[in-house]
């Protein structure tokens, strides 16, 4: 059987892009601040950026914003620029640093995310979120036991999270905890049922640890929910 790379994805769920409070509503601000398209949000946060009457508070918006959105398109050298920008106006911008550590653990460049991911959780908000992104970054770089101590921290303050349990049960996995990865799996499983990747990954394991048919029914339900898991 071919072995599946695991590849963590941080989510943005916590980078809530809020307009500075004295900015009226247009269509400009509404693109860049609320759309859910990557390229109507480029456009409007660009014509911010360029806008010459627009304070930096409101232009750290909308590169932070643009940020997200650039990454989103496969461009993370593009998408850490703006990030960089988001940050030099406004540096106590938690969702900047998060943002910017998307982007550079989406390009590989896993020790600068981490660095990123320090700086989000020393300002404190999002712990949660910050803590499963760094322990995905400390498994992607091959250091297990650390992706687990943050993980384990991420699941104390978010116990509902089936991401952080997908994460560390990924990380027992290469750490050869084959039975705590099968109980981390089954609960990501549990809170999120169609978690294809957690379903997959699970009967990889079980067929690791002797129990075939088991691992061979999770792998055809992930593939049921998605058929190109693990090809």
């Amino acid at each position: 059987m071919r072995q599946i790379l695991w590849v963590f994805i941080p989510s943005l769920a916590w980078l809530v892009a809020g307009v500075a409070a004295a900015q009226p509503p247009d269509k400009n601000w509404t693109q860049c601040t609320v759309d859910d398209d990557d390229r109507r949000i480029i456009a409007g946060c660009t014509a911010i950026i360029q806008s010459r009457d627009q304070s930096d508070v409101n232009r750290a918006i909308a590169f932070k914003n643009r940020c997200m959105a650039i990454n989103n398109t496969g461009n993370h050298d593009g998408a850490i620029k703006d990030c960089d920008q988001a940050i030099g106006l406004n540096p106590g911008d938690v969702d900047a640093y998060l943002s910017r550590a998307h982007a550079l653990f989406n390009k590989g460049d896993y020790d600068r995310a981490i660095l990123d991911y320090d700086q989000a959780l020393s300002l404190g908000p999002n712990a949660a979120n910050a803590y499963v992104a760094r322990g995905a970054a400390y498994h992607k770089k091959g250091d297990n036991a650390r992706a687990v101590e943050d993980l384990n921290q991420a699941i104390k303050l978010a116990p509902n999270d089936a991401t952080a349990f997908f994460a560390r049960g990924a990380s027992y996995q290469a750490l050869s905890e084959n039975e705590h990865a099968i109980q981390d799996y089954s609960e990501a499983i549990r809170l999120a049922p169609r978690f294809a990747a957690a379903i997959y990954l699970r009967g990889s394991v079980k067929k690791l640890v002797g129990d075939v048919e088991a691992g061979n029914a999770d792998i055809a339900q992930a593939r049921k929910i998605d058929p190109t898991i693990g090809k």
